[in-house]
C-alpha cells in the first residue's frame, strides 16, 4: 500500500489543513496579544512614573506645608497677645492640609488599583480566547472522527466545561455585579 494514496490524502489532508489553520490563528493571536501586552507594559510604566512624580510633588507639598505650619506656629508663639482666633485658624489650616494630602494619597492608590485590574482583565481575556480555540479544535476532531460515540460524547461534555468556565470567570472579572453568578 502506497502511504500517499488518494484514500490516505483524502482522509488526512483536511485534518492537516485544519491543524495548520488553527496553528496559524493561534500564533497570530499570541503575536497580537504579545504586542498588546508590550504596549500595556510601556503604558503602565509611563503611568507609574507619572504617579511617582505626582507622589513626589505631593510629598514636597506636604513638606512645604509642614514647614509653613511650623513657621506659623513659631510666629504665633513668639508674638505677644496671641488670640484663640489665630490658633483656631492655624489648626483648621493644618486639618485642611491633612485632609487634602489624605485625599491625594487615596487618589494615587485608586489609580494604581485600576491599572492592575485592567491588566488582569486583558490577561484573562487572552487566555479565555485561547481556551475556546483549543477546546473548539478538540471538539471538532471528536465530531469528525466519531468512532466510539458513547465514550466520545462524554469526552465532549467534559471539553465543553473549560470554555464555559473561562467565559464565566472572565465575565465575573469584568463585571463585578455578575460575580455571584
Amino acid at each position: 500500500m502506497n502511504w500517499w494514496s488518494s484514500e490516505f490524502a483524502s482522509r488526512h489532508l483536511p485534518t492537516f489543513l485544519l491543524f495548520l489553520v488553527v496553528l496559524g490563528s493561534t500564533i497570530a493571536t499570541v503575536l497580537v496579544f504579545s504586542s498588546s501586552i508590550h504596549s500595556l507594559r510601556t503604558s503602565y510604566q509611563t503611568d507609574m512614573s507619572t504617579v511617582n512624580n505626582e507622589l513626589r510633588t505631593i510629598q514636597s507639598q506636604q513638606s512645604s506645608y509642614q514647614q509653613q505650619i511650623a513657621t506659623l506656629t513659631k510666629l504665633v508663639t513668639q508674638s505677644l497677645n496671641a488670640t484663640d482666633e489665630y490658633i483656631s485658624n492655624i489648626t483648621s489650616t493644618l486639618n485642611k492640609t491633612e485632609t487634602t494630602i489624605s485625599q491625594d494619597m487615596a487618589t494615587v492608590h485608586d489609580i494604581q488599583d485600576s491599572q492592575n485590574t485592567a491588566m488582569a482583565v486583558q490577561f484573562a481575556g487572552m487566555f479565555t480566547i485561547l481556551v475556546i480555540l483549543v477546546s473548539g479544535y478538540h471538539l471538532s476532531q471528536h465530531i469528525r472522527h466519531m468512532h466510539s460515540p458513547v465514550v466520545q460524547r462524554k469526552i465532549m461534555a467534559v471539553l465543553w466545561m473549560t470554555p464555559i468556565y473561562s467565559v464565566s470567570s472572565w465575565v465575573s472579572l469584568v463585571s463585578t455585579s455578575a460575580e455571584p453568578y
